[in-house]
This record gives structure tokens, sequence and C-alpha cells, in this order.
């Protein structure tokens, strides 16, 4: 932010008081006027260019464009018509075999036709079945009875446990599970579960205890997630994203994603330094880290790093919005970016194909940074020269994307979330946060039953036995 000179607001002063007498003092105001005029002018620009922000020229939310700016869909809409096209196959629910039925219902015609005949039934029936809810669905209720005895040698006192599989608590393990699904697949508040439940499954507990209860599946988590964050180090590809999560009562949160092809790991943490990264993955990571350009990562070797290219695009996109000749460059460089991503759908791959682009990128960049009309579009400029060959690690190594997406969409959940429930109260809101949703995102990317997993895990916390991992079976060799 530029800012007004606490000297030259004292000489404007001055000048208001007193008028020039001679020819040196008249010149003297003209320099102070124009010095100060230079100021405004670039205190004009910056701050339109911050009131000019949007999800195209910056990493701000679409949600932040406003109700004029339009949707991404609207503005990508083709000119088809709505719905399936002509040639579709279609698609419709096969019936189930009459083993799965649980009953069937004879519907005959009319007993008579109009003509006034008898109608005999012949030829085999329509089938139509029709999937409904039962009109009360009742949770199984059991009651332990623990019984105590006393030993007749001794006089020891003895009391019965409880069998494995049943908690000290009165939530089970499948309704924890199903509650941890509704907080993080579903992104739904405590008070809309404790609705939920109390009317559609008769199970009417406290919002305090549906509480409690997400703190129970953050603890029966804490074991597979840790293991899964570990294993980050391992990772040949890693995706890397933040995002704010605020905490109730002002301190900042941040939900950190750490996204493989087939595991996702999510932290909340109170800060959005660099030594979270390290944290998270290590000082020295084995991994190629794909990310935006933010500072944090920063200390990872360029070779070993890929620079999101849709970012990129936003920044190239708000240098291209200035005047004179940064503008001008930045408009060369967003039309090579879409040239970059052309040539990827053409199926062009490695430096050699590449190469014309590349060296027609660098020289653009050599003069953002070179010339001397816009200081900011010249650090831009240069910081990007700076980590030039994470530029183009797509190119030189299989199965790194040019882009970040795969982390974007990872965190839309917890996006969604945050704008339903709001912000987390707790140290323990936090740990379902982070490790409900680390296991609801990997369980989607392998497949797996999000519901059956989180009972597995509850069902082995209670017993306190090992859990189930998040991570993927190996695939089968040969």
């Amino acid at each position: 932010m530029h800012s007004i000179p606490g000297s030259d607001q004292v000489r404007l002063a001055e000048i208001s008081e007193t008028k020039p007498a001679t020819v040196e003092q008249c010149h003297a105001v003209i320099d102070t006027l124009t010095a100060q005029l230079a100021s405004l002018q670039q205190t004009v620009l910056v701050l339109s260019e911050k009131l000019a922000l949007n999800s195209r020229n910056s990493s701000k939310p679409p949600s932040s464009d406003g109700p004029g700016s339009g949707n991404r869909a609207q503005r990508r809409a083709s000119q088809r018509r709505r719905g399936a096209q002509k040639g579709h196959p279609g698609a419709w629910r096969e019936a189930l075999p009459e083993s799965q039925v649980d009953g069937i219902e004879e519907c005959p015609p009319p007993a008579l036709c109009e003509c006034g005949a008898a109608i005999s039934v012949r030829g085999k029936p329509e089938r139509h079945q029709v999937f409904d809810l039962p009109p009360a669905i009742k949770p199984v209720v059991t009651e332990y009875r623990l019984l105590g005895g006393v030993c007749a040698g001794c006089g020891r006192a003895h009391q019965a446990v409880l069998p494995p599989g049943v908690p000290r608590g009165q939530i089970g393990p499948r309704a924890l599970a199903l509650v941890g699904v509704l907080g993080t697949r579903f992104q739904m508040p405590q008070l809309k579960i404790r609705e939920l439940l109390a009317q559609l499954l008769g199970i009417d507990f406290s919002v305090g205890a549906i509480s409690a209860a997400h703190g129970k599946v953050a603890a029966a988590l804490a074991a597979p997630v840790q293991q899964a964050a570990a294993s980050l180090a391992r990772a040949e590809v890693v995706h890397m994203d933040e995002t704010h999560y605020g905490r109730e009562g002002g301190s900042g949160n941040w939900v950190w994603a750490a996204i493989q092809q087939r595991l996702a790991v999510y932290s909340v943490l109170p800060s959005r330094a660099r030594y979270v990264v390290h944290n998270l993955i290590g000082e020295h990571p084995a991994a190629i880290v794909v990310s935006d350009r933010y500072a944090a990562y920063g200390y990872l070797d360029a070779q070993r790093r890929q620079v999101c290219w849709a970012h990129l695009v936003r920044d190239f996109t708000r240098i291209a919005q200035r005047a004179g000749q940064a503008g001008r460059i930045g408009a060369k460089l967003l039309g090579l970016a879409y040239v970059m991503f052309r040539w990827r759908e053409r199926g062009k791959t490695g430096t050699e194909q590449f190469e014309p682009l590349m060296r027609r990128v660098h020289q653009a960049l050599e003069r953002g940074a070179g010339q001397t009309q816009c200081r900011r579009t010249a650090a831009t400029c240069g910081n990007i020269l700076a980590i030039w060959p994470a530029l183009w690690t797509f190119l030189r190594q299989d199965g790194v994307p040019p882009t970040n997406n795969s982390a974007e969409q990872a965190l839309r959940g917890i996006v969604l979330k945050r704008k339903i429930s709001g912000p987390t109260r707790s140290r323990r809101g936090d740990e379902f946060i982070a490790r409900g949703f680390s296991a609801a995102e990997t369980c989607r990317r392998q497949g797996r039953d999000l519901l059956d997993y989180l009972h597995k895990v509850a069902l082995a916390w209670i017993d306190g036995t090992s859990a189930p991992s998040l991570l993927p079976e190996a695939a089968p060799s040969g």
C-alpha cells in the first residue's frame, strides 16, 4: 500500500498557507506537487486493481465474484439443448429378481370388457417395482446387564465387562459411523444431524451428544490418519493447497490438504507458515510437490516442484488488465499459457516439443521483469523466472499434471462444510474436520464405502484393537 509521506503532508500544509515568492520557490512547489501526484496515482492504481480482483485474476473463490458476474457453468455453456442428446443410449434401473423383493402384489385386469364379455388373463405380467421406506425406522436398543459376583474362596469381588464392540456410551458403533458420514460426506451441521436422527431413525440425542460423537470418530481415526500422513514423505507426487477455516472467537485456522491419487490427508492448523509444510511432507520430500506460488513452498527445489498453471493464468490475467507495456506483456503471457493448454490437449509431450513455447514464455517474462513502468509486474515476472524449472516439471516427469486442480477440488467439501456449519469452536472440532474429511476423501478416491469403513474403525477403537488402514492396497503384480 502506497501512502503519502508525512514530510509531504507538512510541505503541502506550508504551501497552502504561504505563496512562493521566487521562481526557485515555484519550482520547488511544482516538484513537490509532481511527486505527490505520482504517489497518489500509484496508490489509486493499486487500490483500483485490488477492487477489480476476482476469481479469474486472483486466488479468490468464484463465490466472491458477486451475483452479476455469472458462474463458470454459464460462461462455458454450449449451444446444445439441455438433457440427453440425440442418440444417447439412455439409462434405467434393472428390476430386482423376485428373491430380493419383499412383497408381490398381483394386479389383475378388469373383470369385464366395455363390450360386456369376460376378460381372461394370459401372458406374462408387466413388472413394476416401487422402492419405499417403512412407516417407522426404529433403532436396535440392546440393554447390557453387567452382573457382579464374589469369589467363594477369597471373597474377591468380580464384575462383568461389556462384550466386544459395545461402547461405554449410548451411541453404538454403526450410529457413530453414520454421524461421521453425515458430518463429512454430506457436510451437515450438528443440529441438522440431531434432527435427522430423531425424525427418521428415532434416535433422539442432544447436540452435545452429537458433538461428543464427532470427537469419538476423530479419536478413532487418529491412528489411520497419522499412518496416512507419514506416507506422504514416500509419495511420488503430492498436491498441496490450503484454505482459511476460522475458529469461532477470532483465531485464524487453516486447513491444509496433501493429496495423492488415492489418498488425502487434511490438517487443521493455526498457521500458514513454512514450518507447517515441513511438518506435513518434510524438509526434503521425495515427492514432486504440485502447488501454487505461495512463498511457504519456496524452500522446495524447483526441479522437484510443479507450479500450477491455472494460478499462472490468473496472474497473467491480472497483468494483462494493467495499462501500457505491462498490459501488453500480460496479454502475451496469457495467450502463451492458453497455447500450452491447447498443445497438451493435442497430445504434445516432452521438452523438445514444447521448446519453442518455453522460449517465448521465457522471453516475455524477461521483458516483464526488465520493464520499469510497473514494479508489480516486474516483481511477479521476476519471481516466476526464479522458479523457472518448476513451470515445466510436467514435461520431464510422467504422472505430474500442470495444474493443482486435484488439491483445489479436494478442498471443496471442506469449504462447503465451513459455509454451512460455520467455524469450529474447539480443538475437538478441528480434529473431526481434519481426520473425518481425510477418511471421506480417501474412501471416495479408493471406491470404498465410507459408512462401512467408519463402522470398522469405531469397532476397533471401542475394542482397543488396530484400526483398518487408509493406505491404498498395492496393485497386484503381473
